[in-house]
């Protein structure tokens, strides 16, 4: 699925207020920005402590279903917070849709 349909189907079911991405030539080589609610902001609040395991259980399941995708890349992501209510997520794109749905189901 293109990633632009990701985000769209991502922004449909989680309600951010707004989406973008770019990819580059750094590795991982996509970062997603997410304008967040303040429901949103509360449910990454309650997961921030965890956020190593999860990043490395998400690259554990996206390893079993794409065997191209490098672990190591995938563990290379890294997630910030900028201004009032953007979060920052930098990836894999086969890791992107995952990622979320595990930081704000």
């Amino acid at each position: 699925m293109e990633l632009d349909q990701q985000l769209k189907d991502l922004s449909q079911k989680y309600l951010f207020e707004s989406t973008q991405y770019q990819t580059d030539g750094q590795s991982p080589n996509l970062e997603v920005c997410l304008q967040l609610r303040e429901s949103h902001i509360d449910t990454f609040i309650q997961k921030a402590g965890q956020l190593n395991s999860i990043v490395e259980s998400c690259a554990n399941m996206v390893g079993i279903f794409d065997t191209a995708a490098a672990k190591e890349e995938m563990l290379k992501t890294s997630i910030r917070c900028s201004g009032r209510d953007k979060l920052f997520i930098r990836t894999t794109p086969s890791m992107m849709k995952i990622l979320v749905e595990t930081l704000f189901d």
